[in-house]
């Protein structure tokens, strides 16, 4: 099978001067995109990156994060996108987990990246875009202008680990989640395969490359397929929508939370989007309301996948949203299988509710440094145990109903509360803090958090967000503090959060 940094090539050799990628009006064809990826893959060879050595991508959505990503690829390392919101405690975890080699980040966040990897002895190697480079580093725009091109190695097989991708974990640290090459060209493949997407299509790219949804879908299915990739570096409904118009944009791939905005904004209706033919959504469940007004304003209806870092991406996909059960994410894609495990990890009865259970060849490789938690979800005959509870219907659709776990899903960010937790418990004003979920509008879940104060102490709600904020990422910080005497545990001392859940669902029906 063609990797993906293999199709970059192929598609320099075949259509050299079509558009490969473009940003702000500035348009690079194939050509020119795979000999940047060459000179780049050559400067962290030069450097002594080779083949398994981990390089962390910092970068927001760019051309240079296309050019560093299938670098590294091609280099036969493994890449480690992480969030540039992410504060220095939460990228030094990752960079020191990966045991990460060299560093490629924005110069923009370049004191939260130094101050994370300072202490670091495993890192040998910093560059940076833009203007502002810190002392001791190198600029990623002389190392493309002035080193010697590299091909990739010939020798990378489909079972090398390509990237390692970190996402919330069930005790509050991100789990590393490794993933094969062959992993992402087969999921990227089926995809493909089953859009019908062409050379001749395009995607607007908004979703994070640094999420397996925007990585996977925004990223590698355009870039393998030869379709035009057109980057936009951060959401806004009005210039979503009137590039979708203007640039007669053939795909888009978004979450409940993007649509929820684009479905209410004034120019949805006004203009025109001939060109479109899919429109993909994924990370959590979308509302049947703004699918509907999706769908009556923009005249193509949004379908949704299921997927999840795990099986590197969609692995089922809902192709007729109309002609199936509401909340269907449709049927798994390509090799893929899907089906319901009970209580006992074993096949469960037709249309019995339970674990979703994925077998394919998109599953992962497993967690890094976990061979524990690996064995956990890892089961006999290649089974993947998901944390999403679910049903498949009698046409073989599969139906998510509910999740595992306490993980927060804030408008396509997966936030686990004993994350917060720690950190509020940093203040030596608080004794005790539980972190819950509460709905909401437009980001689908948000975060509250009750508070038990120490003794005499005293700290406003506003005090406590703006410390989260300063050492955590904007999008994990909780939007509202409660405080209380104490706090619903069970008899072995642990936090009984579904009481708090109970709270938060009661006051919401008496302001309603």
């Amino acid at each position: 099978m063609q990797l993906l940094h293999q199709a970059i090539e192929n598609w320099a050799v075949e259509r050299p001067h079509a558009p490969a990628v473009s940003r702000n009006q500035q348009r690079h064809g194939w050509l020119e995109m795979n000999e940047a990826v060459c000179r780049f893959r050559g400067a962290l060879a030069a450097r002594d990156i080779g083949k398994g050595d981990h390089v962390a991508i910092l970068l927001p959505n760019c051309p240079h994060f296309v050019i560093a990503y299938y670098a590294v690829l091609g280099l036969g390392a493994v890449a480690v996108p992480i969030n540039i919101q992410h504060k220095s405690r939460e990228i030094g975890w990752q960079v020191e987990s990966a045991e990460v080699k060299a560093v490629i980040g924005w110069s923009k966040f370049r004191a939260e990246a130094e101050k994370a990897v300072a202490h670091l002895e495993s890192v040998s190697h910093r560059v940076y875009l833009g203007d502002e480079i810190p002392e001791g580093t190198e600029s990623m725009t002389e190392l493309l202008g002035t080193s010697q091109p590299l091909v990739s190695d010939p020798s990378i097989q489909e079972s090398d680990i390509a990237v390692l991708l970190y996402t919330a974990g069930t005790s509050g640290k991100p789990r590393g989640i490794e993933l094969s090459h062959g992993n992402l060209a087969a999921q990227t493949f089926e995809l493909g395969k089953l859009l019908r997407i062409r050379s001749e299509d395009s995607m607007l790219a908004v979703l994070p490359f640094t999420g397996i949804m925007g990585l996977s879908t925004a990223l590698h299915l355009p870039m393998y397929h030869g379709a035009a990739l057109s980057i936009h570096s951060r959401f806004h409904a009005g210039d979503v929508l009137d590039t979708l118009a203007e640039e007669k944009i053939s795909l888009f791939a978004g979450n409940p939370f993007m649509y929820a905005l684009m479905a209410t904004f004034p120019s949805a209706d006004k203009l025109s989007f001939d060109n479109l033919r899919h429109l993909i959504c994924c990370e959590s469940k979308l509302s049947p309301e703004t699918a509907r007004i999706i769908t009556a304003k923009m005249k193509v209806p949004v379908c949704e996948g299921y997927g999840a870092t795990e099986t590197s991406g969609i692995i089922a996909y809902n192709v007729f949203p109309g002609l199936t059960e509401d909340g269907s994410v449709g049927q798994p894609i390509g090799n893929t299988e899907i089906t319901i495990f009970d209580d006992h990890d074993r096949i469960a009865l037709p249309g019995a509710t339970g674990r979703v259970a994925v077998r394919g060849p998109s599953v992962m490789q497993g967690y890094r440094h976990r061979p524990d938690r690996t064995a956990q979800v890892m089961l006999k005959d290649g089974w993947l145990l998901t944390d999403d509870i679910g049903v498949m219907d009698g046409d073989s659709n599969l139906i998510v109903t509910g999740h595992l776990g306490d993980v927060i899903h804030k408008g396509g960010f997966p936030v686990h509360p004993r994350e917060v937790e720690e950190v509020i418990e940093g203040l030596p004003h608080v004794d005790k803090v539980a972190v819950i979920s509460m709905p909401d509008s437009v980001y689908g879940e948000e975060i509250k958090a009750f508070v038990v104060l120490k003794e005499g102490a005293s700290i406003s709600p506003s005090e406590i967000i703006e410390y989260v904020k300063e050492r955590i990422a904007l999008y994990k910080c909780p939007k509202l503090i409660k405080f209380v005497k104490e706090l619903p545990l069970s008899s072995d001392g642990r936090i009984i959060r579904s009481r708090l859940k109970e709270e938060v669902e009661e006051s919401q029906i008496s302001e309603n």
